[in-house]
């Protein structure tokens, strides 16, 4: 009875040895599959810029993006950093579907509303060649406007 309890025993340790990394490398894999599955999905997406009388388009560039690929939350945080230069207004753009192949420092169309207290949808098409046309829709925030509310000391 001693030496069946100590296989017993046995098993189920090798078995945590090896099955809880095994079920958790499937787990990252998993994600990452449907991450990938969801751009792919979210990239067939042509969107159609609309400038509406609420709207206004501006000329700027992209300064910096950030491209994070959560594997263990199952999530892609695709976010583009926007200037207007005749303003010197910054953006942040977080991404919800079309283009996503944005560099830094392409010159950018940047389609939002004319409150730029409130964050809102809003688009980023494309200027000059290859790129010129290609749109994205994107949440936009007004990046100087967070600034502005943002006190060091609230940490």
């Amino acid at each position: 009875m001693l030496i069946v309890m100590r296989r017993i025993v046995g098993w189920l340790v090798l078995l945590f040895m090896f099955g809880l990394p095994i079920w958790y490398v499937a787990h990252l894999i998993r994600n990452y599959v449907k991450i990938e599955r969801e751009l792919h999905h979210n990239e067939a997406y042509v969107v159609h810029p609309k400038v509406t009388d609420t709207d206004k388009a501006e000329i700027g560039y992209i300064y910096e993006l950030r491209n994070e690929t959560e594997i263990r939350e199952g999530r892609l945080n695709l976010v583009w950093f926007v200037v207007v230069p005749a303003t010197n207004v910054h953006y942040s753009g977080i991404y919800d579907s079309g283009y996503t192949g944005w560099k830094k420092g392409d010159s950018i169309q940047i389609i939002h509303n004319k409150d730029d207290d409130e964050a809102d949808y809003g688009f980023l098409v494309g200027l000059h060649e290859p790129k010129q046309g290609k749109a994205t829709f994107v949440w936009i925030i007004n990046s100087d406007n967070e600034m502005e509310d943002y006190d060091p000391d609230d940490r």
